[in-house]
């Protein structure tokens, strides 16, 4: 493209005609690049970051940012704010309070944290934090983010990332789905689709013209089994993202449809 806009200035300069002449040069040097504009695709412009992301060690971690648990996942990156710094982790699993939970010796639980930092006046401060659990489990427990799933983009191209975290939450005897939610945030805005996975053996079901917004789904009449099942990898709504900008949706979406089916069964 660079050097197609160098050769077309080459021959709108190559001699000196009157203006008449050079009239009709200008238009189509107009129409050509509006052409080549319109055919590069809309998500490659989107993605066309310049930020670099780079994978932290809990060694190199500053020591001013505290981490609770086991770390799971830390990154850092600069943006319009400065340098980011993204830490996810987790506690547990802990037996629950007898005072809590007449049946805490069977009962467990595990915490999840995530908070993003910005350097701000030689310090990290905190840009947003999120934290969620899965409590009273006496089956299956399991917190935490799906593997490769965290994404550091800037989908609207203002030079703010926003950062996208998924995981699935999980307490269960049997072959049900886990709960699985997707955050998204920028700044101090946090979207989110929230809902249930499908298995693996059930992922016939994600198809081109598979709706993964629940609210979107009649299912009157359905018998309540039935009623169940359409639940399965499906978020509730997707209200968080009224009034964002339309790619901010877009993107979400295709990531939950991505990992929706990526339901092992794992245990802490």
């Amino acid at each position: 493209m660079k050097y197609f806009v160098e050769y077309i200035l080459v021959v709108l300069n190559a001699s000196k005609p009157n203006k008449k002449a050079m009239i009709p040069r200008l238009l189509i040097f107009v129409i050509v690049i509006g052409v080549i504009s319109c055919k590069q695709p809309r998500n490659q412009q989107q993605k066309n970051t310049d930020f670099k992301i780079s994978d932290l060690t809990l060694k190199e971690i500053p020591k001013t940012i505290a981490i609770e648990g086991d770390l799971l996942l830390a990154k850092s990156w600069i943006d319009k704010n400065g340098e980011n710094i993204l830490v996810v982790s987790r506690t547990g699993p802990f037996k629950e309070n007898e005072s809590e939970d007449e049946l805490s010796e069977d009962r467990r639980y595990a915490e999840l944290f995530g908070k993003q930092y910005i350097m701000q006046g030689g310090d990290y401060k905190l840009l947003w934090d999120i934290y969620d659990f899965e409590r009273h489990c006496p089956f299956d427990l399991w917190i935490g983010l799906l593997p490769n799933s965290t994404k550091i983009t800037d989908l609207d191209n203002d030079g703010i990332t926003e950062t996208t975290l998924i995981y699935k939450l999980t307490c269960r005897s049997d072959v049900s789905p886990s709960r699985m939610k997707l955050l998204m945030l920028e700044n101090d805005t946090k979207m989110g689709l929230r809902g249930l996975m499908t298995l693996k053996q059930e992922s016939d079901i994600i198809d081109s013209e598979f709706e993964p917004d629940l609210s979107k789904v009649d299912t009157t009449g359905l018998p309540e089994f039935d009623r169940y099942l359409e639940l399965y990898g499906r978020y509730k709504n997707a209200q968080d993202f009224s009034n964002k900008p339309e790619e901010f949706l877009k993107y979400a979406k295709d990531l939950w449809i991505e990992f929706i089916d990526q339901d092992e069964f794992l245990q802490l």
